[in-house]
């Protein structure tokens, strides 16, 4: 019996499915000529997998409890299929350990650390608060030396999501220039001292680099006007870097954490709120207030010693930010000055 790369969303599953499979056709999802994993001997290295996070769901009376089927697909990104398949595919990869009637599989249940207030006050990155209060807490009780941020349970979670900048990376700034001569390359930098406002990373004074992915990331990120002149700067990476990606803190795979599955369940859902928040674009009408949340967070990323924070541009999609905590890391090596001659609008649905 097979299951299928297609079934899957986590990258921990689909690599084992790709390095240990074949190609076939699915049992569950019905896809054809996929790269396959046999389940038909119970355990396998997918159902290890799946029945560590099933052992972390209790059967309960809570009004937040759910079926099973839907807990999986709702609180993790592992399973690309529907509900059903989703049920289908647990009882096989769990049939070790749980018969196919099994109470598991029809009754509702949740992580029971969900609800339990001495695990969330001990594991929860905000103890247990909604990111709306833990930024309000910031914004309007204490916004230096909070006791609702738990720094020891956060600073374990960076090195799961820290990711490398090899030296010779390059990445691209944008500033938009009064007329078509645009910048020279030493101006291309942070703002100087007495220029720096406050921006989602950085806190008012305090100079940080933003650099982009890629030209088109960051003519999008500039938001410029139609016949503005932009100059873009072309920077490289001076050295080998550490960086704190903070739009994949809430998308690792749960498998990453092994026995710890509970301590990520219960920050998950804060984790996904901070990384929407930081990637927002400024906009004009933003009070200053608004960026302290995220401006406590990435300090205390930059006291650990990481170089900085990586989040995902939410004005182009598949492109990326770059906040960096020392310019002095990157060298401008180029530039060039572009008229923006068309601007494509596109609202939500």
């Amino acid at each position: 019996m097979n299951c299928c790369t297609q079934c899957f969303k986590d990258s921990h599953i689909r690599n084992t499915i790709e390095k240990h499979g074949t190609k076939g056709n699915c049992d569950f999802c019905s896809s054809n000529d996929v790269a396959v994993y046999d389940i038909s001997t119970i355990p396998n290295l997918i159902s290890d997998m799946i029945i560590s996070l099933v052992q972390s769901y209790s059967i309960s009376d809570s009004e937040e409890a759910t079926f099973l089927k839907e807990s999986l697909r709702d609180d993790w990104d592992i399973f690309s299929a529907g509900a059903e398949v989703i049920q289908a595919l647990t009882i096989k990869l769990c049939s070790s350990i749980y018969n196919a009637s099994a109470e598991i599989f029809s009754k509702k249940v949740m992580i029971p650390q969900l609800a339990d207030e001495d695990f969330l006050n001990e594991f929860g990155v905000v103890r247990g608060l909604s990111w709306n209060e833990f930024a309000d807490s910031i914004k309007y009780t204490n916004r230096f030396h909070s006791g609702m941020f738990n720094a020891d349970t956060f600073a374990s979670f960076l090195s799961i999501v820290a990711k490398g900048y090899p030296a010779g990376t390059r990445l691209f700034r944008a500033r938009i220039s009064s007329n078509k001569n645009g910048f020279p390359i030493n101006n291309m930098y942070a703002p100087p001292k007495g220029l720096r406002s406050a921006g989602r990373v950085n806190p008012e004074g305090i100079g940080i680099l933003y650099l982009s992915s890629d030209e088109k990331t960051v003519l999008n990120e500039v938001r410029a006007n139609t016949f503005d002149y932009v100059t873009i700067g072309e920077f490289q990476a001076k050295r080998d870097m550490r960086v704190v990606n903070l739009s994949g803190i809430a998308k690792t795979s749960p498998f990453l954490y092994g026995g710890e599955l509970e301590k990520y369940a219960v920050n998950r859902k804060v984790f996904r709120e901070m990384a929407l928040e930081i990637a927002k674009p400024l906009r004009r009408s933003d009070s200053s207030l608004e960026y302290l949340p995220t401006q406590y967070i990435s300090e205390f990323i930059k006291s650990q010693g990481y170089d900085g924070v990586e989040y995902a541009s939410t004005l182009r999609e598949g492109g990326y930010n770059l906040a960096v905590f020392d310019e002095s890391l990157f060298e401008c090596v180029g530039v060039k000055t572009v008229e923006v001659t068309k601007i494509l609008y596109e609202t939500l649905p």
